[in-house]
């Protein structure tokens, strides 16, 4: 995936509308349930899925091989699921869906950590 970086960066500022809309109806209506939801798409969808596509940009060589997609769809998969699972942890409909969210959202985290920690020296 040569266009990596920009994937990531797309899908973050995908996650920072969303995470706006989300405060504006919040602000708009004076509910305030899904504070936590608008709270984990913007710092931890939108910030992170950001975070790694500057990454990418700043460290091209990071970018080649079937691991970086991997780690992209995984990534996109956990931030996802994590925004989901804390709209149903609102409502008090358990933590199963955000739990799985995040297990993948760590697991694409250290995948991160671990191509570039592999491949930064060919950078």
């Amino acid at each position: 995936m040569v266009k990596i970086d920009r994937a990531f960066v797309t899908a973050g500022l995908l996650f920072l509308v969303l995470g706006m809309v989300l405060g504006f109806y919040m602000g708009a209506s004076g509910d305030n349930k899904y504070l936590t939801v608008h709270v984990a798409i913007l710092l931890g969808r939108f910030v992170v899925l950001t975070f790694y596509g500057v990454i990418y940009r700043l460290w091209p060589a990071l970018k080649r091989g079937a691991l970086v997609r991997a780690q992209f769809w995984i990534a996109l998969i956990g931030a996802l699921t994590v925004a989901v699972g804390a709209a149903l942890i609102a409502n008090q409909m358990g933590v199963a869906v955000a739990a799985a969210g995040s297990a993948f959202a760590i697991l694409g985290a250290v995948l991160m950590l671990w191509i570039f920690s592999t491949r930064v020296g060919e950078a």
